[in-house]
């Protein structure tokens, strides 16, 4: 059994468990790629070698079928057939020919459907972080792409791509040697930067979709973003996530409204709402559970607090699923 089916059966019998008991723990599964691999039986790789792995279509993309939480990057090339895929409850419809890439921690779950195939790679920050990417230019191109996350791709440039992750596919699956590491985290590479030129060709030919951002406020809102992903269930007042970047906080909703075109609090609660929305959808939890488990000091405040945000109460919202 790979690993990708080792992803299969600890996301089934993790969601399978929450769907069938009353908790007031978060019912959508969150896991680190180490840490699954090793729940789930798998054999482990050493070192950086266990922060990420690739498969092709054998995998059907059946890691995904129930709702969960990866906090790695997931990046992948439809081979044959499409499926609706959800990120954060957006639905996007994936292809042959599509790229598509997905940030850690975004709750993600595919369409049962067994007609749709792709090359996958996914990878941890950590491993990101020791390849030593050039952030200062592919940050503002995975910015852009961030605001939809998949796009169809020429079949030269989804040959191209395909041809990568099955090398890296190749590497991780040959045994460990003195350079293996090097190989692998060179592989992984080379597609990010083939990501990267496809991208940049694709925003030459799509010039409504430029939006240059300065260096300093892109590293800001890359902290802040990662701070929020960390912090959102417990903190929702700007001053937090200002205090921990040790800037003030009309100066922090400055930096990020001239890069997302969002203010702090609209971040802030646009992360609280989706993970209300999730629980309220997928869970058993009731909603003074919800409130409870989001740190609002009651079920009330909560009440007010999404009906603000969506126009309808939380027990509204749970009745329409």
């Amino acid at each position: 059994m790979n690993h990708i089916e080792y992803f299969y059966y600890y996301i089934c019998r993790k969601s399978s468990d929450a769907m069938n008991r009353k908790t007031t723990e978060a019912p959508i599964t969150s896991f680190t790629l180490s840490e699954l691999i090793a729940m789930s039986g798998g054999e482990k790789r050493p070192g950086l070698l266990g922060e990420c792995i690739a498969a092709n279509s054998a995998s059907q993309m059946e890691v995904f079928r129930f709702p969960g939480r990866l906090d790695a990057f997931v990046i992948g090339v439809g081979t044959e057939g499409e499926t609706t895929f959800t990120s954060n409850l957006k639905e996007y419809r994936l292809k042959k020919d599509s790229l598509f890439i997905f940030s850690p921690k975004h709750i993600l779950q595919m369409q049962s459907n067994d007609s749709f195939k792709a090359h996958v790679m996914v990878i941890t920050p950590d491993f990101l972080r020791r390849i030593n990417i050039d952030t200062k230019h592919m940050m503002p191109l995975f910015l852009q792409f961030g605001m939809r996350p998949c796009m169809e791709l020429t079949h030269a440039e989804c040959k191209s791509l395909r041809s990568f992750i099955s090398m890296v596919e190749q590497e991780l699956e040959g045994p460990e040697t003195n350079f293996a590491v090097e190989i692998v985290g060179g592989l992984i590479a080379a597609t990010i930067y083939k990501i990267g030129d496809i991208l940049t060709h694709y925003m030459k030919e799509h010039p409504e979709m430029e939006n240059p951002v300065h260096n300093r406020a892109e590293e800001y809102f890359k902290q802040f973003t990662e701070l929020l992903g960390e912090h959102y269930t417990r903190e929702r007042s700007v001053g937090y996530y200002a205090r921990q970047l040790c800037i003030t906080p009309k100066y922090l909703t400055t930096l990020i409204k001239r890069i997302s075109g969002k203010s702090v609090s609209e971040w802030i609660d646009s992360y609280v709402i989706l993970e209300a929305k999730t629980l309220l959808k997928y869970s058993n939890m009731s909603v003074q559970e919800i409130a409870y488990y989001l740190n609002f000091p009651n079920q009330s405040f909560f009440g007010s607090y999404f009906k603000r945000n969506t126009g309808m109460s939380p027990s509204q919202y749970k009745a329409k699923q």
